[in-house]
C-alpha cells in the first residue's frame, strides 16, 4: 500500500519532518526539494508505504515479541 505526499514549509522543518515519518514509513520516489511559489518554503513530493501493510505476518512497531 502506497500513499502520496507533499510536505510544505521551511527547509529545516521539513528535514525533521521527514526524519520523523521515516521511523513509520519507506519513501520512495525523488527526493529533490521546489520551492515554494506564492509562499515562503519548499516543498517535497514523496511515495510513503507502510511497510507491514498487506503483510501481518510482520510484527509492527509497538506489538512486542512474538
Amino acid at each position: 500500500m502506497t500513499v502520496k505526499l507533499r510536505v510544505s514549509g521551511d527547509p529545516e522543518e521539513i528535514e525533521i519532518m521527514l526524519k520523523v515519518l521515516a521511523v513509520v514509513f519507506d519513501f520512495t520516489g525523488s527526493d529533490r526539494i521546489y520551492p515554494n511559489h506564492g509562499t515562503p518554503g519548499v516543498r517535497v513530493y514523496l511515495t510513503a508505504r507502510i511497510p507491514w501493510a498487506g503483510d501481518r505476518d510482520q510484527p509492527r512497531r509497538g506489538d512486542g515479541p512474538r
